[in-house]
């Protein structure tokens, strides 16, 4: 409605407040001017007023939502101090005698090294590829950062190439590796903390020793080793600049799986170090920048998987544990040192390969392989028995129901589980490299055992029982120092690879091994001497019957020494019947057998399980004049900051026997070998004073050798994992004594032969052959003989045909002498 209308109606309103206006004069346009500029101007103010306040309220707002942002993510934040004391998971290397690398245990392959240690051209051309700003920055970039988070938003939340190192130390070491706004948050906020906390430098040595570099490397040190074969400080600009390319995507970037990719980033390294030279290190010059481009790329030969002794690095890893924790041992940087020498242990196993690879050439045990042909058309193989649960480790019958020539994969029906063994584990029963369709046929009839069980996975699915064809027997070796104890050589198998250890865990029958133990003690009683004649005929022991090895054959009275040269089954027998079993057996323990022994008649031939390291240090024990000490690998852990772990006290050595009794022993154990009718004249060839003894269990499920020379000790043994008869005429002549002569050759080197020395207590006289009786004078066929000083005869034998045969005797002396104080009584409790 128009004003004037309005008045009309309602009249003219007084605003009681103010008087009312007067006529006033009309102004002049002059004045009228003056007066609207000052309006205006007033109104300008007032508006710019108006939004600074509501700039400063948004500012306000925003310090408060940004205050609260920071608060609410920085709620249980980690420590960055905490850094100061971080373990970083390093390799834990095991060491030979003389600093050789042996093997390595390690979560993450890493070794930690100062900055100092590490190059400049390293260190820039990380800081060209990653961060060049780094030294400016006070954690974060913070228009790299603004940028990247535009594109983020443009892009869906996708915030990558935001990260300094500040950010991607605290990343890797103190966050996870998620993608999200609250990570990014939380990384800027500990990124400042940091920087606060640690110096550039400190921050950059993290950096450097952590960064993955692919192929489970981790740090610059074993990066350099890796790729170079050289360490750190040995790199040219080069070879850092194509390291410190591969951080980006060690998948992809890696020179030895991605050359080309590798070489396009390596060139981007370069062309920033370039471009950035003037700015940030003037110093570096260009001619050495441009000759990295051009400059050819050798990489070192791909590491061969160190396969010398993974039994030792399984023992390490094992005492290490034991001394410092399982959780502090994964973290490693230790350094184990070892008593083995990597030479010897590398021939060992050569030699213990070459030996079963002529046992399997003698059984036809190689490729290819058959399925049974029936004799009949209407035979039928038969059925496998079924297993309900299979076991690792475990050995089972087979039948092969497909090969794939593809995969190299034979699969197998495993005692009612799908299993399937891999080509590239059977290389030694497959030396021609046949495919997997005529490595074998389909019904062939094997033995296999479990490597690894069926595992399931999310989706359902499951993988198939992974498992290793059994076919030929397996065999174990130990070398040892008999004057240190320090064992040189530890081989528990065939595969140079992780597995059962044989050497240091099979529990086998030691067979004839263990006789000399048995005369050992009859020496140390004083109740047998090598002229001691005993009867070797047929004997029944409540319904036990022992034979001599495949012969039936009996020789009547014969001398103990000719008894063991032969290894004759009655004489042994009736050693230890006369002897006592318990006293035997708590002998053998003093010697050094760790394995519970059951103390029976059977005990004379090995019927209670050794292991072969223990049976190799109770050699060991006649070799060192009878002294026992215990056998050592493990002899020294260094940490990684030089400080030594302290080891267990090892338990002090003691006197088993005297000189004298350990040299007779030794006499007796060298007529295996020296005597016409030893069982290892075989040994001979090593041109060499040794002593030894064959071992062959029943149906030689087990065959051993066990000898040793004034320098060295060495054991072993040849059997199926499921004590399978090896087979017709194998026995430890055959099978296992070639296989300790050449480690044997191997272990003695160059060294000059030498022989025993004869020590003090040692009487050595003329006996007749036939009685054990002193020789009568003249007499041309007499032998000498030696004795513990005092257990020697003291009647002479009278000339044939005035003395009749002479009976059985046990003892020909005068009077019985008496045994050593602690020789007899009560045995000690067997082990658990």
């Amino acid at each position: 409605m128009p004003c004037s209308v309005v008045r009309r109606i309602v009249g003219p309103v007084a605003n009681p407040t103010r008087p009312a206006r007067s006529e006033s004069p009309r102004r002049t346009p002059a004045g009228s001017l003056r007066a609207g500029r000052r309006k205006r101007s007033t109104g300008v103010l007032g508006w710019l007023f108006r939004i600074a306040m509501a700039l400063g309220i948004v500012a306000m707002l925003l310090g408060a939502a940004f205050g609260g942002t920071l608060a609410y993510y920085s709620q249980d934040l980690p420590d960055v101090a905490s850094l100061r004391t971080l373990r970083e998971p390093e390799t834990t290397r095991i060491l030979d005698r003389n600093g050789e690398l042996l093997g390595e245990l390690f979560d993450e392959r890493r070794t930690v090294v100062p900055l100092e240690r590490i190059p400049r051209v390293l260190v820039l051309s990380v800081l060209a590829a990653e961060d060049a700003d780094f030294y400016r920055h006070e954690g974060f970039d913070t228009w790299g950062l603004a940028r990247a988070i535009g594109r983020g938003i443009l892009s869906g939340g996708d915030f990558r190439g935001t990260s300094t190192i500040t950010q991607q130390v605290v990343k890797n070491l103190l966050l996870s590796s998620e993608r999200s706004v609250r990570r990014k948050i939380r990384e800027l906020i500990l990124a400042r903390s940091l920087e606060q906390e640690f110096s550039k430098d400190e921050i950059l040595g993290l950096y450097l020793n952590h960064i993955n570099f692919g192929h489970g490397r981790y740090g610059v040190a074993e990066a350099s080793r890796f790729y170079f074969g050289c360490d750190p400080e040995e790199l040219t600009l080069a070879q850092a600049s194509l390291l410190a390319g591969i951080p980006q995507s060690p998948t992809h970037l890696s020179p030895r799986n991605h050359p080309e990719a590798a070489r396009r980033r390596q060139r981007y390294v370069l062309d920033q170090l370039e471009e950035k030279r003037d700015e940030y290190w003037p110093d570096l010059s260009l001619d050495e920048i441009r000759a990295a481009r051009e400059a050819p790329i050798e990489l070192a030969p791909w590491p061969e998987a160190n396969e010398a002794a993974p039994e030792v690095v399984e023992l390490a890893r094992r005492t290490l544990e034991g001394l410092v924790g399982e959780e502090e041992a994964r973290r490693g940087g230790y350094r184990v040192h070892t008593t083995i020498d990597a030479e010897l242990q590398r021939r060992t196993r050569a030699a213990l390969r070459e030996g079963l690879e002529a046992y399997d050439a003698r059984h036809d045990v190689r490729a290819p392989f058959s399925r049974p042909r029936p004799r009949h058309a209407s035979d039928r193989p038969p059925r496998l028995e079924t297993v309900e649960e299979l076991r690792v480790g475990g050995t089972y019958d087979a039948v092969v129901v497909a090969r794939d020539d593809a995969t190299g994969l034979v699969t197998l029906d495993l005692s009612g589980h799908s299993a399937t063994a891999a080509l590239a584990d059977l290389r030694r029963y497959n030396p021609d490299e046949l495919p997997a369709s005529r490595f074998v046929e389909e019904g062939a009839r094997l033995r296999a055992s479990v490597l690894e069980l069926s595992r399931t996975h999310e989706d359902g699915t499951s993988d198939p029982i992974r498992a290793r064809l059994e076919l030929g027997p397996e065999g174990a070796a130990v070398v040892i120092d008999p004057r240190t104890r320090d064992v040189l050589a530890l081989v528990g198998g065939y595969e140079a690879a992780s597995g059962f250890d044989r050497a240091s865990l099979a529990m086998r029958q030691p067979g004839s091994t263990f006789k000399p133990l048995v005369y050992a003690f009859g020496i140390h009683a004083r109740s047998i001497t090598p002229a001691t004649l005993m009867i070797d005929a047929p004997g029944v022991y409540d319904a036990w019957q022992p034979q001599n090895y495949e012969t039936w054959e009996f020789r009547g009275e014969m001398r103990v020494r000719e008894a063991l040269a032969a290894s004759i089954n009655q004489v042994a027998v009736r050693a230890i019947e006369t002897l006592g079993p318990e006293p035997v057996a708590a002998f053998a323990r003093e010697l050094g057998i760790t394995s519970r022994l059951e103390p029976s008649l059977a005990l004379a031939l090995g019927a209670s399980e050794v292991r072969p390291i223990e049976l190799c240090n109770a050699y060991a024990t006649f070799a060192a004049g009878g002294r026992f000490e215990p056998h050592r690998v493990v002899i020294r852990i260094e940490t990684a900051d030089g400080s030594e772990v302290t080891l267990p006290a090892r338990e002090p050595p003691r006197d088993v026997m005297t000189p004298a009794e350990a040299y007779v022993t030794t006499s007796m154990l060298r007529s295996v070998i020296e005597s016409p009718s030893g069982t290892a004249r075989a040994a001979r060839s090593l041109g060499r004073v040794v002593a030894g003894k064959t071992g062959t269990s029943n149906e030689a499920r087990d065959v051993w050798f066990a000898g040793y020379s004034p320098e060295r000790v060495a054991v072993v043994w040849v059997g199926y994992d499921d004590v399978r008869p090896l087979g017709r005429r194998e026995s430890g002549a055959r099978t296992a004594l070639p296989i300790w002569t050449a480690i044997m050759r191997a272990a003695h080197g160059t060294r000059p032969p030498s022989d025993f020395a004869v020590p003090s207590g040692v009487a050595t006289v003329r006996i007749d052959p036939a009685s054990g009786l002193l020789a009568y004078e003249g007499q041309e066929d007499a032998i000498e003989e030696v004795f513990v000083e005092g257990t020697e005869p003291r009647e002479a034998a009278r000339e044939r045909g005035v003395l009749d045969t002479p009976g059985f005797l046990m003892s020909q002396f005068d009077e019985e002498p008496a045994a050593p104080e602690g020789a007899t009584g009560a045995p000690e409790a067997p082990p658990p």
